[in-house]
């Protein structure tokens, strides 16, 4: 099962926060407000917009998740 699915990307982009983050915490993702330094950041709501430029589609989202999950499993999450 993936760390990081599209689910939490959306739960990401519809941060009210526009600094905050995907984290992984205790070994499992989370979106956090801004200001999570000393956390282990995936990736952030701008970086997310900024890859995806405007009008992310479900394919965008969860290719997106696919690729920050197997960089997590590299780093070893």
């Amino acid at each position: 099962m993936p760390t990081i699915t599209p689910a939490h990307l959306h739960a990401l982009l519809a941060s009210a926060d526009r600094d905050a983050a995907l984290v992984i915490v205790a070994g499992q993702a989370a979106v956090v407000p801004g200001g999570a330094e000393d956390m282990m950041v995936i990736t952030t709501r701008n970086a997310v917009i900024a890859e995806l430029d405007t009008g992310a589609n479900e394919e965008q989202l969860e290719s997106l998740a696919q690729r920050l999950d197997v960089a997590l499993d590299s780093l070893g999450g």
